[in-house]
């Protein structure tokens, strides 16, 4: 009994010294059935609740959306909202910029749905939906690159990178750039080998061929997103060289322009196999969606989530 006592003991004291980011990894880093399609839910639930609202992210995840693309404004005294504009005129009832703000003067105001409707619901904050989402699913923060005037560049990312650190949830989360390799690793340092990090893959980005590359050779990224403005262009090209390299392919459907006109609305009003059908059948198994209880209505018909 002593010896299973000490052993116990020793156990304890390994696992207290784990790094905690080892711990949730979130679904893109889990075995999933062959044929499984991800799916990121644009601004959480932005149809059923204030975009970027933490009820829109509990909507989400009850439908049961994969990844929370959200994105990330920082107030003047350095705390993280979930906000997409750079002021809160549009989606709250208050006005100015958010980097003129504090949180304490963010908070105060309460939201307003995408159709102008006011609610009793405050701005959410970023630790708020770590929370929520902690091991349910990844967060994907957009707005990640936008740094203030007169700051470093990076500093954006770096600060963010520190609230991760501090919540365990770096594996967790989802960073989608259009950086080219050595800036990525020199702003995210190690951390780049933690994030889900996803390259951008789009015509205007210079030696789009050799860009790719790069990051196969150098990072073997989980996930490149691409956005084909048409079938004609590189970027619809490479997508065959993506998953020969054994990455997955992202899409935004929310846009006409990231899919070849085969986005949402052609899924909604006309039929979802000529939209999300069509994506799929073309090798994107990660699909970002403004009606995310529509697209998990249609997969699991599909027998894909």
């Amino acid at each position: 009994m002593k010896k299973l006592s000490t052993l116990s003991v020793l156990l304890l004291s390994i696992t207290l010294l784990m790094p905690f980011e080892i711990k949730g990894q979130g679904p893109l880093r889990r075995d999933v059935p062959e044929g499984y399609v991800f799916v990121a839910a644009h601004r959480a639930d932005w149809k059923y609740a204030p975009e970027n609202s933490l009820q829109a992210l509990q909507n989400a995840l009850f439908f049961g959306a994969d990844i929370i693309e959200t994105d990330v404004r920082r107030t003047r005294d350095g705390h993280f909202v979930m906000m997409h504009d750079a002021t809160v005129d549009r989606m709250t009832n208050g006005t100015g910029r958010i980097a003129d703000m504090t949180l304490e003067e963010v908070r105060r105001l309460r939201l307003r749905t995408n159709w102008g409707q006011s609610t009793q619901m405050p701005v959410a904050t970023l630790e708020e939906y770590i929370e929520e989402a902690r091991g349910r699913a990844h967060l994907y923060l957009d707005k990640a690159g936008i740094d203030q005037p007169g700051t470093e560049e990076g500093t954006t990312v770096r600060a963010l990178l520190d609230v991760l650190r501090r919540h365990g949830v770096l594996q967790e989360t989802m960073f989608v750039l259009d950086w080219p390799y050595e800036k990525a690793r020199r702003i995210f340092g190690t951390a780049l080998d933690s994030v889900i990090y996803s390259p951008v893959i789009e015509d205007r980005i210079p030696n789009l061929a050799a860009y790719v590359d790069e990051y196969v050779r150098e990072l073997h990224p989980v996930a490149f997103q691409f956005r084909m403005a048409s079938l004609e262009g590189e970027s619809c090209r490479l997508l065959p060289r993506v998953l020969n390299a054994g990455s997955r392919a992202f899409v935004a459907s929310t846009w006409p322009n990231h899919t070849a006109g085969h986005d949402d609305l052609v899924s909604i009003f006309q039929r979802p196999s000529a939209g999300w059908g069509w994506l799929i059948d073309r090798g994107f198994t990660i699909l970002e969606t403004n009606f995310p209880k529509d697209l998990l209505q249609y997969l699991q018909s599909e027998r894909r989530h």
